[in-house]
């Protein structure tokens, strides 16, 4: 009996001790927990936004050139001769006419004596033999000699006068001889390279110098075949150098009729040169092939690679709304859109590659000029 009565005892005890209350901490533990909107409530993203404008694009097939100089002239001595002087060096601009070199002219000089001592003496018998013929004419009117002798006279005159304009041709040659001497400039350039040094003896023919035109330039541009369809003659060309900004416009002059061996075709530009191109030097080309009139543009980082494809994020009371759409041509930090959103539409720029569908935005507008640069 008193067995019985300890153990209904110890069973009450244990049942209040399970009807105790639990710690705070522990009373939900197992249950799911229910968290207030307010706690999680969306920070807005802050961004800036521009509006997409409309301007026409151009079309560009770009290409490097090389400058070749369709005047490259190489100066040989037209006489030989010891060389006495040089009075310019590679890389020397100069003008048509200019001196260049001096050669040893003594016996130029002497040659054009020699000429001009013959030229004086035969004229002076051809003097002679006029008045004689003179008086020959006015004996024979009187008997006193005989015709044959006007006939000699005259003769003898005939073969000094063709004698003196021989002599005068060797004198032109003597002087023209004596005046190759002086090395001249045929055109207005630069040096491209001396090939000869005072003391230097050269035979006839030998090259001097080697100039290059600088002012006609022809820029050479290969392209690959799979062009040659959208590149035509007159088309206009944007050319600079890789270390200068500034832009030279052209037309394209001529095509290679054939495809070469490379698998390439070249298109040929001639322009006047700006001031300090030099031939040989590469260039950046930038062929006009078409015009996109009337193209819807935004700024390059306003459109964002997502899994779906491209998108921009159109701004519209504070949220965020994500347009696909399908880009074109690239210029200068502007990318065509040519299709999915219309021009003067207010979109995400800064900051658009953090955000999605539907998300608060806190912007400022930024205004651009009309090549795109901001204002």
């Amino acid at each position: 009996m008193k067995h019985g009565s300890l153990l209904w005892l110890l069973i009450l005890l244990l049942s209040a001790c399970d009807k105790e209350e639990l710690p705070a901490d522990k009373q939900n533990v197992g249950k799911p927990v229910v968290q207030t909107s307010d706690k999680f409530e969306t920070k807005a993203v802050k961004i800036t936004t521009v509006k997409s404008q409309q301007r026409d694009i151009e079309i560009i097939e770009r290409g490097l050139g090389r400058i070749v100089d369709p005047i490259a002239v190489t100066i040989g001595a037209e006489i030989p001769g010891k060389v006495v002087q040089v009075l310019v060096d590679a890389g020397e601009a100069v003008t048509q006419g200019q001196l260049l070199a001096l050669l040893d002219d003594k016996d130029e000089k002497s040659a054009v004596a020699n000429a001009q001592s013959a030229v004086h003496r035969l004229l002076s018998q051809q003097q002679t033999q006029k008045k004689l013929l003179d008086r020959y004419r006015t004996l024979i009117e009187k008997h006193f000699i005989s015709p044959t002798l006007l006939e000699q006279a005259e003769a003898q005159l005939d073969v000094l006068s063709q004698s003196r304009l021989a002599a005068l041709s060797r004198l032109n040659q003597a002087k023209h001889n004596l005046n190759r001497t002086r090395v001249k400039a045929p055109i207005t350039g630069r040096i491209d390279k001396r090939l000869v040094a005072a003391g230097d003896y050269i035979g006839l023919g030998k090259a001097l110098f080697r100039m290059a035109s600088s002012a006609e330039l022809t820029v050479s541009i290969r392209l690959p075949e799979t062009r040659a369809t959208r590149i035509h003659r007159g088309q206009v060309v944007h050319l600079r150098l890789p270390s200068d900004n500034q832009q030279v416009s052209a037309k394209i002059s001529d095509l290679t009729p054939m495809v070469g061996a490379d698998n390439a075709f070249e298109v040929r530009v001639k322009l006047q040169n700006p001031g300090h191109w030099r031939p040989g030097g590469s260039v950046m080309a930038a062929i006009i092939t078409g015009v996109h009139r009337h193209a819807v543009v935004v700024p390059e980082r306003s459109v964002v690679l997502r899994p779906t494809g491209r998108v921009v994020y159109r701004i519209e009371h504070g949220v965020a709304r994500a347009v696909h759409v399908v880009v074109g041509e690239q210029r200068e930090g502007m990318v065509e859109l040519r299709s999915g959103l219309a021009a003067a539409v207010e979109l995400a720029e800064e900051g658009a590659a953090y955000l999605s569908d539907g998300v608060k935005v806190d912007s400022s507008k930024r205004e651009m000029n009309s090549d795109g640069s901001g204002i």
